[in-house]
């Protein structure tokens, strides 16, 4: 998704990152995470195996994305407080960033999907416009099949709205119980609300729903940043969580009733609890780079690379597997071949071309304020990276 800033494990170098040349896939190294852009790359092959060929259980590749988008931005968020003391921005950082992450790619997909799909524009626009993608698909109101990824992208952005206020107004200690309360309450809210909807979408895609996903991430945020040797005492008790929700997620997947689809009350306070459990004790494994065979797999070039231009993928795959569809009719596998080829050409050129440059300057202006405070470290706002989502 759309959350490309990283969080480092170490002080921040005063070499500026090299921008990656189109024909290497090289991924810029300043103040980036490496295990997290292959999360994020495994996160958009699950969400493009969903589409291409519903592949069981890939449906949770979007939840991979909101753990990842919680764990950066809660983080983000506590660095521009603490620089509030010292004379630092919080809302203008925060908000600055996000518009020049989110909005060029998001608006260049706008205008090609209206080019290459007929868009009732006269009678959508305000979804799209207002950042509630996510309400249309809740109402069964998504009018080109194209525009349906685009439903993660409202409910971050939402996010983006309400977390940091109160992050701001929270106490760490504070924070910590509201993101507790949340991981708790949302499965209840969730079966609660299921008799109320005769379909899954609205459980499925409105973001008070979902927010234990977020919460998850932002919970792990939230511990590591006042506990340095959080990650190293917990990893080990991750991997097992991961097993276990894991082994849950494939056990009850055999059952008629846990499906999205099938709308029930078991599906929709469980499987998505049991998903976020499983990619929050993910990202601390990898964090922690703990196992081994994990870390080397998640830091190699070509995962990294896809998870560095995995917004623009997630943008764009649904409309480029329809309109391959369209011309492609050997095979589900050619069509998904096709149009991963396609898709992936045109995040590539994105990139380099449209975000990359936009995104630059800023890398270079926070590598010069965060180079003048000595032994700056923790969060870091790294414009030249999602979170997608």
């Amino acid at each position: 998704m759309q959350v490309m800033d990283q969080i480092p494990s170490g002080r921040l170098s005063p070499v500026p990152a090299e921008r990656p040349h189109i024909l290497t896939l090289r991924v810029p190294e300043l103040q980036r995470i490496p295990q997290i852009d292959g999360l994020r790359a495994i996160a958009i092959l699950m969400v493009f195996a969903a589409h291409a060929f519903a592949i069981p259980l890939s449906w949770m590749g979007v939840d991979l994305f909101f753990v990842l988008s919680g764990y950066l931005i809660t983080g983000i968020l506590l660095r521009l407080k603490e620089n509030r003391t010292s004379g630092g921005s919080y809302w203008r950082s925060f908000y600055f960033r996000r518009i020049r992450r989110i909005l060029p790619p998001y608006i260049g997909f706008l205008v090609v999907l209206s080019f290459v799909f007929r868009v009732p524009w006269a009678r959508i626009w305000y979804w799209y416009i207002f950042f509630a993608p996510n309400i249309p698909l809740a109402l069964g109101k998504v009018v080109v099949a194209g525009m349906g990824p685009l439903w993660s992208l409202g409910v971050e952005e939402q996010f983006y709205f309400v977390w940091p206020w109160l992050v701001l107004a929270c106490s760490r200690e504070a924070l910590r119980r509201v993101v507790l309360a949340i991981i708790v309450i949302s499965p209840l809210l969730r079966a609660i609300s299921t008799p109320l909807f005769s379909t899954h979408f609205p459980i499925y895609s409105l973001t008070i729903f979902r927010a234990d996903t977020l919460a998850i991430g932002a919970f792990i945020a939230v511990a590591t940043t006042g506990d340095p040797q959080w990650i190293g005492r917990h990893w080990r008790a991750a991997l097992s969580s991961s097993a276990l929700a894991l082994a849950l997620l494939m056990g009850f997947s055999f059952l008629p009733s846990f499906r999205a689809g099938s709308n029930s009350i078991f599906f929709n306070s469980a499987a998505y609890s049991f998903s976020a459990i499983f990619f929050g004790s993910i990202l601390i494994c990898a964090l922690g780079a703990r196992p081994r065979f994990l870390h080397t797999f998640l830091t190699t070039r070509l995962l990294r690379y896809l998870g560095l231009i995995s917004y623009t993928f997630y943008l764009y795959h649904e409309a480029v597997l329809l309109k391959v569809g369209q011309y492609v009719h050997s095979s589900p596998i050619l069509i998904a071949l096709v149009a991963f080829v396609v898709t992936f050409l045109i995040s590539l050129l994105s990139w380099h071309l449209i975000e990359a440059p936009i995104l630059g300057r800023s890398a270079r202006k926070l590598a010069v304020a965060l180079r003048s405070k000595p032994g700056a470290t923790g969060v870091i706002l790294c414009p030249v990276e999602s979170g997608k989502a």
